[in-house]
């Protein structure tokens, strides 16, 4: 009987422990929840305010003077330089040279005219006028040139001196005064087709022509 006693006691004990503790449990939830309510009103949620624009304020630009600042150099005291004396000479006297004048030297214009008297195929005969128009005398000179006869040869010349050279004659004479003319002939004798004549003439100091 007695150990059946104990049992409900020990039972009602817990059970009343149980209990207890249970209000207690709820009695600290409740004060908790009491206390978080107020502080939340009282606490609103922050908002978050837009900043200010940023003002950027230009720096003045720098002030030039325009007066230049002008540095002024060391005075120096001068030195005393020594003094250097030039020679004067004096000009040398200026030569004259004399004046040389050149006279030209005189034209001598000969001009000498060939003219074919006859013709054939074996030779020829020709008178040539040799003219001084210069202005002083001259020995006369004349060249007379074949360039299409073969076997060339000089039969004959008068009034002049024939010198034959290859294919040229060369025919000369005496002193022709300003003015004065010269008329000599010669006869020559060649081989070839066609009539035979002289492809040109050369006169010393002038000019000669072919007719």
């Amino acid at each position: 009987m007695a150990a059946k006693h104990s049992v409900r006691v020990f039972g009602t004990a817990r059970f009343i422990l149980s209990s207890g503790a249970a209000i207690l449990v709820l009695l600290v939830m409740w004060i908790a929840m009491r206390a978080v309510g107020p502080a939340e009103a009282a606490n609103p949620p922050v908002q978050a305010l837009p900043s200010p624009p940023r003002t950027t304020v230009a720096a003045p630009p720098p002030v030039i003077s325009s007066t230049p600042s002008v540095s002024r150099a060391p005075s120096r005291t001068p030195s005393a330089t020594p003094t250097r004396t030039r020679k004067t000479t004096s000009p040398a006297p200026s030569k004259t040279r004399p004046v040389v004048r050149t006279t030209p030297p005189p034209q001598t214009d000969v001009e000498a005219t060939l003219s074919v008297g006859a013709s054939w195929n074996e030779g020829y005969v020709a008178a040539v006028r040799v003219t001084n128009e210069g202005d002083r005398p001259v020995r006369w000179r004349v060249t007379v040139s074949h360039a299409d006869l073969r076997n060339l040869a000089l039969r004959g010349v008068w009034n002049a001196s024939g010198n034959q050279q290859g294919e040229s004659i060369v025919f000369s004479g005496g002193t022709l005064a300003p003015g004065a003319h010269a008329d000599f002939g010669y006869q020559t004798s060649s081989s070839g087709r066609g009539k035979a004549r002289p492809s040109a003439c050369n006169a010393l100091g002038g000019s000669c022509r072919v007719r």
